[in-house]
């Protein structure tokens, strides 16, 4: 897809009509004409001049229309001009604002993963898209100290608590019985040696010959190095939570069940939603992915907003998946603010 940088200098007077076409386009879903966008601009200008305008941001690949006589809509190139240089970076409304911090801010969340799934339905409510939740990487995670819990006759509950103030649990179960001194000598030796490790470290004492011997006896050893192995392979690379199917079934975009299949066939895999936001991890800025910049073809017709929420070293991102008739305005400041608000958060507790 051209990049902004090639795009040709756009008159004052055509940045206004862009936008207008933009925003009526947006509300409506609907293909714009010069008379509406007459009204709506405050150019002052008649629909025979705004018409002309049209046509010269067509000529220019900002616009493109359905029927000869109808009226114009945005491509994906118009929609990155618009969110690169002409649409205006607003607060998000206060109303808005304020459910959203009474709501994440509350503390009445009992773990991290129960925020961020909170984070991910009102992302979806207030944006009308789908909302997508990527948790923090924990293979770099450094652990603070593991707890051991039996549940069952053959059930291991493992829990890792990080440095970080965050906890991983993980149910292993088991072939024989728990055995009560196996599990304290386990417990005291795992805090010994885990301490200030990483899950990946944790796993290779499977290889450290010193740890097989320290090891030898206690069967539950192993099962708390499965649960670490378990833990890195799972949630370093695609854990994430997503909300909003709905409202995706409602996009009149959607309305074709094929376009609608290849859309949720594409989401299916769980690489692609890791892939679509995993590079905004690390950004200060909310990040806009349209049309053709999707790394997936099935994705073309859609945009992607995105942010980073951090605390401490670790981080993950929030972000909205809908079709390219996007709010933008709207949603870069929603996404802006549940980004903010969970990092926040998270470095007070």
């Amino acid at each position: 897809m051209t990049r902004p940088e090639s795009f040709p200098e756009l008159s004052s007077r055509e940045r206004v009509v862009l936008a207008t076409v933009v925003t009526g386009y947006v509300e409506s879903a609907k293909a714009v004409g010069s008379r509406w966008v007459a009204r709506k601009s405050g150019l002052q200008l008649s629909p025979a001049s705004i018409r002309n305008c049209m046509m010269d941001l067509e000529d220019k690949g900002l616009l493109t229309h359905l029927h000869t006589s109808g009226g114009r809509l945005p491509t994906n190139a118009g929609y990155r001009l618009y969110v690169d240089s002409v649409m205006k970076r607003t607060p998000l409304g206060k109303k808005i604002a304020r459910t959203v911090d009474e709501s994440l801010g509350s503390g009445r969340f009992g773990s991290l993963e129960t925020l961020l799934e909170a984070a991910c339905t009102l992302l979806g409510q207030f944006s009308e898209q789908l909302s997508v939740v990527l948790s923090p990487r924990y293979d770099r995670s450094v652990v603070d100290r593991i707890e051991l819990s039996q549940v069952g006759e053959h059930l291991l509950v493992v829990v890792f608590r990080m440095s970080t103030g965050l906890e991983r649990t993980v149910v292993i179960r088991l072939q024989g019985g728990i055995d009560s001194e196996d599990l304290q000598r386990t417990l005291e030796l795992m805090n010994a040696v885990a301490a200030g490790r990483m899950l990946a470290e944790i796993v290779s004492f499977r290889d450290d010959e010193e740890m097989r011997v320290r090891m030898r006896g206690l069967a539950l050893v192993h099962a708390v190095v499965d649960g670490a192995d378990e833990l890195r392979g799972d949630e370093s690379n695609d854990h994430y939570h997503l909300w909003g199917t709905s409202n995706i079934l409602g996009q009149p975009e959607f309305e074709d069940r094929s376009r609608l299949r290849a859309f949720f066939q594409a989401l299916e895999e769980r690489d692609v939603v890791y892939d679509l936001l995993e590079p905004t991890r690390h950004r200060k800025n909310v990040c806009i992915t349209i049309g053709e910049e999707m790394p997936v073809k099935a994705l073309h017709d859609c945009s992607i907003v995105a942010g980073s929420y951090r605390f401490g070293e670790y981080g993950g991102s929030v972000g909205v998946i809908g079709p390219t008739r996007m709010p933008y305005e709207h949603v870069v400041a929603l996404v802006g603010h549940v980004a903010d608000t969970v990092g926040n958060v998270l470095a007070r507790n």
